[in-house]
């Protein structure tokens, strides 16, 4: 039994009965204005955002804010959201090596804990909200009934809110840990060990083309997956690689959340134009195929931030369906790295390359 269910059972155990009989029915309206009534006091009296830090000792936090004077005057008009970490929170982080004399790393940092418009959580905030902040990147932000978790870049821990007080703009959440902003998409592939993409790109001179994606969602396959394919990979012309490259890159972001509650999409476009792809949530597992594909991807790892990115890795390489070839010249040959570089373990790297080279004439046009 969750602490959920656990709740549930112990408003049963006292029953309707019992609750009218201490507190009759016409009482209710009373009681129900009394509450509106402490809640419109509450926000009446409610401190300003830095007045608020201060008053809970959050002392750390606001000498940081007032380190960098754009950030202190942002604040003073914010309306919104503020998670602010402890100081012990904030202390670890200086200890781990973030230099607070760094103003631009301090206000990266400020602005990745606000989040501007409507309070979180809103009365209607779903299990699993994704919130956009002032820095640009996204915070996953996971309720339940055993409260609220924030999730920042990809390797650090989850960030538990302890504890939740109103200001005149908003609602500051103090949290047990700094949320850090998620690194470009080549840091996010070495934390994550894509040894086999990192290769390629380091081979092919585009980690920092790659490094500049934004506004994109890419479906990263593991080395496992591209191992499988190096028959396949082998047979390719340099066009049909870049195709199959590109079908994993989506030019908008697209979150896991969107693909379960719209179930089934039919088309989702790519960069690879033409070619599309098939989504469907099945109740357990994100399937993602190709028109080639005999059995769809499965998401093995959703929603993991990059700078401006949203990625999932996948366990099956995307193949869209290729036109019959013809005779290839041995300018449209695969690429095959040499044989004694040790840099590529098998034909599925030619993919990679020649996906990646498309990749980056895309983003100069």
């Amino acid at each position: 039994m969750d602490s959920r269910d656990s709740g549930r059972h112990k408003l049963h155990k006292y029953g309707p009965d019992s609750f009218q009989q201490q507190h009759p029915t016409n009482t209710l309206p009373n009681m129900q204005f009394i509450l509106v009534a402490l809640a419109m006091i509450q926000a009446a009296n409610a401190a300003s955002l830095v007045d608020t830090l201060v008053q809970n000792k959050a002392d750390v936090l606001v000498k940081l804010v007032t380190s960098v004077p754009a950030i202190a005057d942002a604040l003073s008009t914010f309306k919104g959201t503020l998670f602010a970490p402890t100081d012990d929170a904030l202390t670890a982080t200086v200890k781990a090596g973030f230099n607070p004399a760094d103003l631009k790393a301090v206000a990266n940092v400020l602005t990745y804990h606000a989040v501007s418009g409507t309070p979180y959580p809103s009365a209607n905030a779903a299990e699993t909200t994704f919130l956009t902040t002032l820095q640009g990147n996204p915070l996953e932000a996971i309720k339940s009934d055993k409260g609220v978790q924030i999730l920042s870049a990809f390797g650090t821990p989850a960030s538990n809110v302890i504890k939740s007080v109103a200001y005149d703009g908003g609602i500051v959440h103090f949290v047990d840990q700094t949320l850090i902003p998620p690194a470009n998409v080549v840091e996010v592939a070495k934390a994550a060990k894509l040894n086999s993409l990192l290769a390629a790109l380091t081979a092919a001179g585009l980690a920092e083309t790659v490094a500049g994606l934004k506004d994109v969602t890419i479906l990263a396959p593991t080395d496992e997956a591209f191992a499988a394919i190096s028959s396949v990979a082998a047979t390719l012309t340099i066009e049909q690689l870049q195709t199959v490259l590109l079908l994993h890159v989506i030019p908008s972001t697209i979150y896991s959340t969107d693909i379960v509650a719209a179930k089934s999409i039919d088309s989702v476009a790519t960069a690879s134009k033409g070619n599309n792809l098939s989504v469907k949530f099945d109740g357990t597992n994100v399937l993602i195929a190709g028109a080639a594909n005999k059995s769809p991807a499965k998401v093995a790892a959703a929603d993991v931030f990059a700078d401006n990115v949203i990625v999932h890795v996948i366990d099956t390489v995307l193949l869209p369906k290729f036109e019959a070839p013809a005779a290839a010249s041995p300018t449209t040959k695969a690429a095959v790295a040499p044989a004694n570089t040790g840099l590529y373990k098998s034909g599925a790297a030619a993919q990679i390359v020649g996906g990646l080279m498309s990749l980056s004439a895309l983003l100069i046009l």
